[in-house]
């Protein structure tokens, strides 16, 4: 019989399962049948079963869908029942049969009979035959539902009657169900013969569950009730169902309804004082599947198993807060308000049981939710993190910035659930990507993404210390794009190899067999230079590794049967992925998805051959269904997707994502779904089931509700809505509470994770932060202010950092700093960038760093600066165009021979200055050590002569090249005994010349040097704990100016220098200068150090530049 258990309270349900389970005498080797509808529910039921009876044994958790077709198979098969010799229509192999009537209809169309041929519109310009997989399958999809929501349409198609229906699409459906059910037998053609099987007496009881539950159920198809009703004359049915009130809904109208009735009757005083508004507009779906029960005969055997939140926590603890009077008014169908029989209820200051969080992006959301959550087990050390829960609409889009934010110090135990197996796999995202590469043009950063992959590089003997070098080789090698010159001609029509592969690869190989720095061709190839040891055997795994990649690339050129695809694809997999990394179960998975992709094409007769596009699509459309959920509850904070039936209770439920354009789903149907435009009673309505997710996972939160969503687009602030659930709930909780004064629970959050808000002592009770590194961020940002901003508070949690000040200042104290000439060099590019970069670990991506894999058209840049220099220090006069063409750095045909000459022009001026100006005989190199009590610095001085140091460059001597060249003097004077001058030579920096010479002189007292040297060495310590205020461009012509009047730093001195160095900060009309610069800005804000005198002294850009320029501009010769 069936038996229905209600609760407003999962736990409840929970109990009366085990009390239902220990009940049962019988065999106790006889299996317990549980039909759940999430695996996280699953996941929970069994540790509820294992706590109540010590162990949880012998219990199979299915799907309805899954429990049905099991009875199917063991019982009414196994008795012989009647039953068709065909497999069951499935989903997967209907697509497959679907696809072949569309390709036989492609072939042989009959335009005349429109019954056969409704999809032609949809397969227009379908050269690969995508267009008809993806179609085939969302057909398959349709079907499959007809055959849970539509029985009785399909049983009329199968008997014939189709004309019965107005609209076309049903005329063409019904002609290919008619022809799918040659193949095999519809699911409620073979549920209806074993139900009536069971019913007559064919299948002995014996073989049928003792007894079936069905847990946690809040909405079921009408169909599979129908099914389990009468399956209940046979067995024991149990079904436990969530439900948000104890009264009868199914009538309840949600307040837009109600409205529109009013509306109508032009009488709003006639809108009825029964029901609850969050559960009308809410509760759609249970009230379906309420109304859908009046219509079977049923028994409730257990009691009231409802329990109010409320009158449970007064009991227990007083007060109760906004939250639990939701759930209470929910429960007993109250709709408060002013003027409404219950009245709106006073809150307590201290009440934080409900809030909302408007953020600018999922990564703010994230961030957010960490400080939210950290403040809760701060103020509840009861609270535990497998107490938590975090969900939202999409996983997938949430997951990066999650496991970003809550990897970082402080950690946070959690796991991330509900993940496609591939987005988590190596193995599957690494076979994904090598058939990915097939679409592409082969370029280079597209192969290096798959050797970064270990599942690859293990394969070939690379690690991912290898990756490095490789990449090295590559670039040495000049590869861009392209297998080889007949692999270009099929895209560009010219068969041209220069920047390919095989050009790469053989000047590679040639290197490695011809000594060092040849320049002697090889059947027109050019070798590398350097390429030994170590990178001869780097070199023949990526080659071993390259080759199997075409080969691969080969294997999907021509079309193939899904037989001769899944063969292909077995060799793919054993020729370019590792098998002894643990990756045993993905492989599994792999290798499973092709058998079970041949098996079904096989059922359903398919033997067309189809093109590798259409077989990728079907390949990786059955890997994503591949859903991984081993992580779900396993002790720390759960992260998952708002899924059906995960009404766990959890005492904090966060979810996320609740912005408009995320939840709820609008529904995603094509055209010629008839259910959309038929629909009936119980139906599966994507934005209904949203609805009805929002009220469970408002129902189950036991302590505190968090909600958090994107209300603010990142880029101009503009506001974006939330969820309409969302919404109603805001409305809700408007209309039913009085908020004491000040009292705040709805939030909007600033852009940034360090804007003062969070730190700042006056700031609203709501904000605050637990990162030390941004607060790091906020003071670094306050400081400029000295002292007239907001103070700085420090972060609340009791964490500490450890890359946090406290430490770097007792790493100063007590040890003494090793400083490199490099890192000291780099410092001075821009001091700035480098605390931001190195000390905060915030980096933006430069414009330069992301990869040109097109052949070069017009040189610029490094690449520019590269071959100039070249030309340079060609002082012998060799013709170096042959030698730079075959390396592949200029652009091809007449165009690089154009732009060598321009760069010969360039570099002709200084090359003959530098022939003039430098000494004769090779440079030398030497090593410096300078060791004190506040630091060490070590390093190589290189260029040095006998007369003293002298370089030549391609590049401008601006300010920066100067800086550089003026440690470098220092480092010199600091080693030789008897320093000498050291002589630039490069592109004049205002363009007025096509050479300039600078010089600085000699310092001839080594004291000098050192002491100059110690306090840049001084500005590179501080500026490792502050951002030091210095910009190389701005500051030299700050002090340049402030130079030709003796250093003068009154106020109209100052005010002359600011006019000329005003630009340099900020250009608006050509957006140039240092405010424009991210860090800059991340640092200074919208101050302005140039503004006035005041401002500038402020700022400390003044006093840096002094200490910097000063003494090089005393030396500077020009």
């Amino acid at each position: 019989m069936l038996n229905l258990i209600k609760s407003n309270r999962m736990e409840n349900l929970a109990q009366a399962l085990c009390t239902v389970i220990g009940k049962g005498p019988g065999n106790p080797i006889t299996c317990e049948f549980i039909g759940i509808q999430s695996r996280g529910m699953k996941q929970w039921l069994s540790q509820v079963i294992a706590r109540h009876f010590g162990i949880c044994a012998n219990v199979r958790f299915m799907f309805p869908r899954q429990m049905l077709e099991y009875i199917r198979e063991n019982s009414c098969e196994s008795q012989g029942a009647g039953l068709t010799e065909l497999g069951l229509l499935n989903r997967d192999m209907m697509a497959w049969a679907v696809l072949d009537a569309l390709m036989t209809k492609g072939t042989e169309p009959d335009r005349s009979d429109k019954s056969l041929w409704g999809p032609e519109t949809y397969l227009e310009h379908d050269d690969t035959g995508i267009k008809a997989m993806a179609l085939s399958r969302r057909i398959a999809i349709v079907l499959d539902d007809y055959q849970v929501y539509r029985p009785d349409m399909l049983a009329a198609w199968g008997r014939g009657e189709d004309q019965e229906f107005e609209d076309p699409h049903a005329l063409w459906q019904a002609s290919l169900w008619q022809g799918l059910t040659q193949k095999g037998m519809s699911l409620p053609d073979q549920m209806q013969a074993c139900v009536a099987a069971l019913e007559s007496g064919a299948v002995n009881a014996m073989a049928l569950p003792r007894r079936i539950s069905l847990f946690g159920i809040s909405a079921i198809p009408p169909f599979f009730l129908d099914l389990f009703n009468r399956l209940g004359r046979n067995m024991d049915v149990f079904l436990f169902l969530l439900t948000p009130t104890y009264q009868f809904f199914f009538d309840l109208p949600s307040p837009q309804q109600q409205e529109k009735a009013a509306l109508k009757n032009k009488a709003f005083s006639e809108l009825p004082e029964e029901g609850n508004p969050l559960l009308g507009a809410l509760g759609q779906s249970s009230r379906e599947t309420q109304g859908l029960l009046e219509n079977f005969d049923y028994d409730e055997p257990m009691g009231d198993l409802f329990a109010d939140p409320v009158e449970k926590y007064t009991h227990d603890q007083g007060v109760a807060g906004v939250l639990r009077v939701i759930q209470s008014d929910i429960l007993n169908l109250v709709w408060r308000g002013r003027g409404r029989a219950a009245t709106p209820m006073a809150v307590s200051p201290g009440d934080n049981s409900l809030a909302v969080h408007a953020c600018h992006s999922p990564m703010r959301e994230a961030q957010v939710l960490k400080d939210l959550i950290l403040d809760a087990f701060n103020h509840d050390p009861d609270l535990c993190p497998h107490d938590v829960v975090v969900m939202m609409p999409d996983i997938e889009a949430y997951a990066p910035f999650l496991e970003a934010v809550f990897s970082q110090s402080p950690r946070l135990p959690f796991t991330v659930s509900d993940r496609r197996r591939r987005s988590e796999s190596l193995t599957l995202s690494a076979f994904l990507n090598i058939l990915d590469i097939k679409e592409t043009r082969f370029e280079k950063s597209k192969i290096m993404g798959l050797l970064s992959s270990p599942v690859i590089a293990d394969k070939f003997g690379l690690t991912m210390g290898d990756q490095d070098l490789v990449s090295a080789l590559f670039d040495t090698a000049g590869i861009l794009w392209g297998k080889d010159g007949a692999h270009r001609q099929k895209i560009l029509g010219r068969p041209y190899e220069h920047n390919s592969w095989t050009f790469g690869l053989n000047r590679l190989m040639a290197g490695f067999a011809l000594p060092e720095a040849s320049t002697v061709f090889v059947n027109n190839v050019l070798p590398c230079d350097g390429v030994e040891g170590l990178e001869g055997e780097i070199l023949g795994k990526c080659t071993h590794f390259i080759h199997s990649l075409f080969k691969a690339m080969e294997l999907m050129d021509s079309p193939g049967t899904v037989q001769e695809w899944a063969t292909r694809f077995r060799t793919i997999i054993s020729d370019m992925l590792a098998k002894d990394l643990g990756n045993d179960g993905d492989m599994a998975v792999l290798l499973n998805a092709l058998d079970d992709m041949e098996k079904e094409a096989g059922q359903a007769k398919f033997e067309r051959q189809i093109s590798f596009a259409a077989v990728r699509l079907a390949l990786t459309a059955k890997l994503d269904v591949n859903i991984s959920q081993g992580s779900f509850l396993s002790g720390g904070i759960t992260f998952c997707n708002l899924m059906p039936m995960r009404s766990i209770p959890f005492k904090l439920v966060c979810l996320m994502g609740m912005d408009a354009q995320s939840f709820p789903r609008t529904g995603s149907s094509p055209g010629f779904d008839l259910i959309r435009q038929n629909p009936r009673l119980g139906d599966k309505q994507d934005r209904l089931e949203d609805c009805e997710l929002f009220l469970e996972a408002l129902l189950c939160a036991r302590l505190r509700l968090i909600i958090t969503y994107t209300g603010m687009r990142i880029s101009d602030n503009s506001p974006v809505p939330v969820a309409s659930p969302v919404a109603e709930l805001i409305d809700t909780v408007e209309n039913s509470f009085v908020f004491p004064q000040g009292f705040q629970w709805q939030f909007t959050h600033p852009l940034h994770p360090f804007s003062p808000v969070y730190f700042s002592n006056t700031s609203a009770p709501g904000y605050f932060s637990y990162s030390n590194a941004q607060c790091r961020i906020c003071s670094s940002r306050s400081t400029r202010n000295n002292g007239h901003g907001d103070s700085v508070r420090t972060p609340c949690f009791y964490f500490r950092d450890p890359d946090g000040d406290t430490a770097l200042q007792k790493q100063a104290s007590e040890e003494i700093p090793m400083i490199a000439l490099a890192d000291l060099i780099a410092f001075f590019r821009h001091p700035v960038k480098h605390y931001v970069t190195g000390i905060l670990g915030v980096i933006y991506p430069e414009p330069g760093q992301m990869t040109d894999e097109r052949e070069p058209f017009r040189l610029s840049g490094l690449s520019l600066y590269q071959l100039g220099s070249l030309a340079v220090e060609n002082r012998k006069k060799l013709d170096l165009y042959p030698i730079v063409k075959a390396q592949g750095c200029l652009p091809f045909g007449k165009k690089g021979e154009q732009e060598w000459a321009r760069i010969n022009d360039l570099a002709e001026p200084v090359k003959h200055l530098a022939q003039k100006e430098l000494p004769d005989g090779d440079p030398r190199t030497l090593d410096l050590c300078l060791q004190t009590d506040s630091c060490c610095i070590t390093g190589r001085v290189t260029n040095v002569y006998d007369q003293g140091r002298a370089v030549a460059g391609f590049g401008k001597l601006n300010p920066s090249r100067l800086l550089i060249q003026w440690i470098m003097h220092l480092a010199y004077s600091c080693v030789e005994d008897h320093p000498g001058t050291t002589v630039m030579v490069g592109q004049d920096p205002k363009g007025r010349k096509p050479a300039v010479k600078f010089e600085f002189s000699a310092i001839e007292e080594k004291t000098r040097a050192q002491a100059l040297l110690l306090d840049l060495a001084g500005d590179y310590l501080a500026g490792r704990v502050r951002a030091f205020p210095f910009f190389a461009d701005l500051c030299f012509q700050l002090v340049l100016d402030l130079s030709s009047r003796d250093y003068d730093l009154s106020a109209p001195s100052l005010a002359k220098a600011l006019n000329k160095c005003a630009g340099l900060w900020r250009n608006n009309f050509s957006s140039t200068g240092e405010s424009f610069n991210r860090y800059t800005t991340l640092v200074f804000g919208q101050d302005n150090p140039f503004s006035d005198s005041l401002a500038l002294e402020h700022s400390g850009v003044l006093d840096a530049g002094l200490a910097v320029y000063r003494p090089m501009l005393e030396h500077l010769i020009s």
